[in-house]
């Protein structure tokens, strides 16, 4: 099974396409649903614009490395750029009253937060990671399968307990 693939794109937008396939052909491997292929690509698409934009200031001569790795029951996906970095926690919430609804930061790293399971950041700042835990995909996972089993059972009129 696949335990780590990673790309490598230029900072501009028109890029962003690729951030789908890679997660498109990640997804096929751990046969990741619609819905959690959905949360894991805004979440990486999010991540990726940030770095381009704030990272890499949309420099032509910098990149943005994408990352995937399995472990630990994990599936984490990092976007790293050539920039100066941040601070995690010095980023303001947006969903806190002190917020000024006219500042433009924080509102696609609170997206990443609430869409993963957790998030991080190397020491320099230039590196997020966003982790998503296999336990979750497979609940949803095995809550369809049980779900398609009892309509089955049904339409076909026999008792299954389940």
């Amino acid at each position: 099974m696949l335990k780590s693939k990673e790309i490598t794109i230029n900072s501009s937008l028109t890029e962003l396409y690729k951030i789908e396939e890679f997660v498109e052909a990640i997804s096929d491997v751990y046969n990741i649903n619609n819905n959690y292929y959905s949360t894991i690509l805004i979440s990486l698409d999010e991540a990726v614009r940030n770095a381009i934009e704030h990272g890499n200031e949309f420099s032509a001569d910098k990149k943005v490395t994408i990352s995937f790795a399995a472990k630990n029951g994990e599936l984490i996906f990092s976007v790293n750029d050539d920039g100066d970095g941040f601070i995690l926690n010095d980023i303001p919430d947006p969903t806190s009253p002190d917020y000024d609804i006219n500042q433009e930061t924080g509102k696609g790293l609170f997206l990443m937060k609430q869409l993963s399971d957790s998030i991080s950041s190397n020491i320099k700042g230039n590196e997020i990671s966003m982790h998503f835990k296999v336990s979750s995909i497979n609940k949803e996972l095995a809550v369809q399968r049980n779900l398609a089993l009892k309509t089955f059972f049904q339409e076909n009129k026999q008792t299954v307990n389940v």
